[in-house]
């Protein structure tokens, strides 16, 4: 079994908006149609943290995954991050994983072009000013995001 592991830079190389949007638009018809697997995320309680599994299955497109995303709040107190991510492609063939990916820089590119691609289906085609909340990793990406579908000036 041979495993790709992607960093957050080659997530985010491997990842430009303009495609995670499109991504997002199969991914939201393949979920409308029903042709989308779900379940429920599964939480894990220990005594020092949260972890939290998001598995699922497009059907149609025959992509599988899951996220697991692990809440330590005493981490930053160890110069860690106190919310770490890992995703995982799973072959549907044969159940082998395929790759790990920096799960942080996924869910901000994912993130970032659900809002992105709100933006192509309700906004006018001519808008050309985006407001944003915050200064955060989903700011930004919520940013990028509009500016790939829209000439956003200001």
């Amino acid at each position: 079994m041979k495993i790709r592991i992607l960093s957050a830079e080659d997530v985010r190389r491997a990842l430009p908006m303009s495609e995670a949007i499109e991504a997002m638009r199969s991914a939201f018809g393949q979920l409308s149609a029903n042709q989308a697997d779900l379940p429920l995320r599964t939480r894990l309680q220990t005594d020092k943290g949260l972890l939290l599994f998001m598995p699922a299955f497009l059907r149609q497109s025959r992509e599988i995954g899951f996220k697991m995303v692990s809440l330590w709040g005493d981490n930053p107190a160890k110069g860690l991050p106190a919310v770490i991510a890992l995703a995982t492609v799973i072959d549907p063939d044969t159940g082998e994983p395929k790759a790990l990916l920096n799960g942080e820089m996924l869910t901000a590119i994912r993130t970032g072009a659900g809002g992105g691609l709100a933006a192509d289906l309700l906004a006018r085609p001519d808008a050309s000013i985006a407001a944003v909340f915050g200064a955060g990793v989903q700011a930004r990406a919520q940013l990028e995001a509009a500016c790939a579908v829209r000439p956003i000036k200001e």
